[in-house]
């Protein structure tokens, strides 16, 4: 009787015994000892019924449970090849670390011809691989994002399909530069140092929650273990003919041990011209015509070095800045006619405007890992110092229809200064988890504005006419999450709350005005991916964000063009509040997407016309709510190995309605965007490429601006030499001139028209040359305390 008891007792516990779980731990690096994230790991049995997968953290951590058994472990990644190995599992066990090889230095090690997939879609954001890729080869970053799929180029500036601006960050840290000052960084860096670039069009909680604007990471090559190299740039784009700019940029990347060092320097020196054209139809019409010659002579450096101090802590410090002078020739002519169109009399402006300015960022960065499974706390303090100084004088004589001259029209020198400061501290931490991985942090900044402006009428003995200080200041604390789950093999998602608390205030010496601001606002953020099968994919996201007025546009000062024509800012300009919402859906090398955006309390920039004194002033305010719904498709053609190319169209209505009781015409419209970009492969010896790129943008109605239709087609020819090192390059851009638009509203029954013939036509010539040690000895020279420091230990 007991036997039969025990054999019924071992009957009940075999199939517990039998299918006992074990935990099994582990970690996947690449060859650079990085963690890689969303790498799938599948531990396949015969028969395959207790086949199982999971997905790697942003640590690189990963935790399964599996039955007792021998299983076939399978790694896959899109940006490395497949890994595979066999293990028995009879316990828990915390396997090896994992090292997987980059597709990319897989070709180069057996010389394989094939490439790795250009665009990859994830949860968050999509990724462009720039690394040997022949469409990116186009001398700068700044160049480089023009090819890159949802990134356009607007009136000389990088931006983004349905999105009004796009921030920058390189490797995870955000670039404090906007405008010609981000350009002409992102000039100074060589497109070879990318490895990759990350769109992020609908920013998750986890980024600040400034502008309705997507962010653009740029992630650089990691500088190979024990080795240096150098990369020099020499750049010359002529225009006209007889408008040449150049530029020299050097960049040097030093590794050994636990320190990395990198050197960027650029200097850019020559001229470039600018024409723009503007009719304001008043009751007697204007019609304006301003040429401009720059002269820049510019000079910009990055300076990065990050110390290993133990395994789990690394330090560094990032140097971001420049000194630009440059130098402006300005010839203004108006014309002043009748409803007859006869000349009533005719303005010629010269002026000369002396541009200075100094920007100096400065972070030190900490990276703690807290412990072996990923946990991990950065930290950032960062200095921010933007100094202006300009000095512009404008002579304006008058002359009647037979040009004879009448007298002096206008004859003013503004000596304008600006002074930004900004200090922050930031803190993130990275805690990925069984159940979900957490992010959450931080972030305290402080903003201080300091403007001043003094206008002199030269015709009447340097008669000071206005003088005024506005001086700004912010202040703004923000705490976030965000929580990311794998459901399961098909579903994951992210959900985020970030909040922000800010407190301004601005204050203006001629106004004898204050005004004060404080307010506290939600920032949720949602992400959802369904993998339908290894074909198609579908993801829906939401976030909010806010568009805080730059300091400019707040800065009530008057400047001067001619006596008729003046720009000045609004401190009473409010945020606006930007509500987005994508669905996407991936089938193979085509991505879909849809997408819905809310602009609250929206503002622009304003005319404010007067027909009696012919006077118009720009300025900003909050005067529209607008609504967009676009439509997006992305194609991937990869199929030969000497052709490469993608096609982008956008489909986007707008919609405003006013907020104010202006007198005002808000427009209403369709666009369409086109865009081609081929890259094509001349020799077999693959050292001879041809980039072709073609874009058309439709006429189109947004807010309070109608805009014209405008194309571009630009032609690259690149050449490795036999030489090492040594590439050679010609370009032609924007071959018809065919980028300009030209731009037309209408503010109280006055209609403007406004066309800018930016240096956009132009030809351009680039040699690139690199070198470098990949070996470099560990054992190259020791301290003379070396002996003393062996005694400490």
């Amino acid at each position: 009787m007991k036997n039969v008891k025990l054999l019924h007792l071992l009957i009940l516990l075999f199939p517990v015994l039998f299918y006992a779980q074990y935990k099994i731990e582990g970690r996947v690096l690449n060859k650079e000892k990085e963690p890689v994230k969303n790498a799938e790991l599948l531990f396949k049995t015969t028969p395959s019924n207790n086949n199982r997968k999971v997905m790697t953290n942003d640590g690189g951590n990963f935790s399964i449970e599996l039955i007792k058994g021998k299983y076939i472990l399978t790694v896959k990644n899109s940006e490395y090849t497949s890994f595979e190995k066999e293990i028995i599992i009879n316990s828990d066990t915390k396997l090896a670390d994992i090292e997987l090889v980059t597709v990319s230095k897989l070709i180069e090690e057996v010389k394989l011809t094939s490439s790795p997939k250009m665009i990859i879609h994830k949860l968050d954001r999509t990724v462009f691989n720039v690394e040997n890729n022949a469409l990116a080869n186009r001398g700068n970053i700044f160049e480089t994002m023009k090819s890159v799929p949802g990134l356009v180029l607007k009136n000389d500036q990088i931006s983004m399909l349905g999105r009004d601006a796009v921030k920058v960050m390189i490797d995870g840290r955000m670039i404090n530069l906007s405008g010609d000052d981000l350009k002409n960084f992102l000039k100074s860096i060589p497109s070879e140092n990318i490895k990759s670039v990350e769109v992020i069009s609908n920013p998750s909680a986890r980024y600040e929650a400034e502008g309705n604007s997507g962010i653009v990471n740029l992630v650089l090559k990691k500088t190979k273990k024990n080795s240096w190299n150098n990369n020099t740039t020499l750049t010359t784009d002529v225009a006209k003919t007889k408008y040449i700019l150049q530029t020299v940029n050097n960049n040097f990347t030093y590794q050994k041990n636990k320190l990395s060092f990198l050197l960027n320097t650029g200097y850019t020196y020559g001229d470039t011209f600018t024409k723009q054209m503007s009719d304001i139809f008043f009751s007697d019409p204007y019609f304006l015509t301003t040429e401009q010659k720059w002269n820049y002579n510019q000079f910009s450096g990055r300076f990065l070095i990050d110390y290993d101090i133990t395994p789990k802590t690394k330090i560094g410090l990032q140097y971001l800045g420049g000194v630009y002078n440059n130098y402006v020739d300005d010839n203004v002519n108006t014309a002043v006619v009748n409803k007859a169109n006869v000349p009533l009399y005719f303005l010629k402006g010269n002026g000369h405007i002396r541009d200075k300015n100094n920007n100096h960022s400065l972070n030190l960065h900490l990276e703690q890992k807290l412990d072996t499974l990923g946990k991990k706390l950065n930290i950032d303090l960062d200095y921010l110092s933007y100094v202006t100084d300009r000095n512009n004088t404008i002579l304006s004589n008058q002359y009647n229809p037979d040009y004879s001259f009448e007298g002096i029209n206008f004859f003013n020198r503004g000596i304008s200064n600006q002074d930004i400061n900004n200090y922050s501290l930031k803190f993130d931490i990275e805690h990925p988890g069984k159940f979900m991985n957490l992010n959450y942090g931080g972030k305290v900044g402080f903003t201080g504005t300091n403007y001043l402006l003094n206008n002199y009428d030269l015709s009447s003995d340097n008669t000071l006419t206005q003088s005024d200080q506005f001086k700004y200041d912010e202040a703004i604390q923000a705490l976030y999450f965000n929580a990311t789950k794998k459901f399961s093999d098909k579903w994951e998602g992210q959900i985020g709350l970030r909040t922000e608390y800010t407190q301004t205030k601005g204050h203006s010496v001629i106004l004898d005005q204050t005004d004060y601001n404080k307010y506290l606002k939600l920032f949720p953020s949602v992400f959802i991916k369904n993998t339908i099968n290894e074909n198609n994919s579908l993801l829906l996201n939401y976030s909010r964000r806010i568009q805080r007025p730059s300091y400019g546009q707040l800065n009530p000062a008057r400047s001067y063009i001619n006596s008729q024509i003046s720009s000045m800012g609004n401190p009473y300009l409010k945020p606006s509040y930007v509500d987005n919402i994508e669905l996407s859906h991936t089938y193979k090398s085509l991505t879909s997407k849809l997408a819905f955006n809310v602009n609250s309390n929206a503002y622009n920039v304003f005319f404010k016309m007067n027909d009696e004194t012919k006077e118009q002033i720009v300025t900003f305010d909050n005067y529209f709510k607008s609504y967009g719904y676009s439509l997006s498709e992305t194609y991937e053609f990869n199929a030969l190995s000497w052709w490469k190319s993608y096609v982008t169209l956008f489909l986007n209505y707008s919609q405003s309605k006013k907020s104010q009781d202006i007198n005002l015409v808000l427009r209403n419209g369709f666009e369409f965007f086109g865009a081609l970009n081929n890259s094509l492969t001349l020799n077999q010896s693959k050292t001879l490429t041809l980039d072709i790129n073609y874009w058309y943008g439709s006429s189109s109605n947004q807010n309070l601006f109608h805009y014209s239709d405008a194309n571009s087609l630009d032609m690259a020819l690149s050449y490795k030499t036999p030489y090492k090192g040594l590439n050679l390059s010609i370009a032609a851009y924007d071959i018809f001139n065919s980028s300009p638009r030209t731009m037309l509203s209408e503010i109280n029954g006055i209609a403007q028209t406004y066309k800018s013939f930016a240096n956009n036509r132009f030809f351009r010539f680039s040699i690139n040359y690199s070198f470098g040690n990949d070996k470099i000895s560990k054992g190259e020279r020791a301290l003379g305390n070396e002996s003393e420091r062996e005694r400490s230990r």
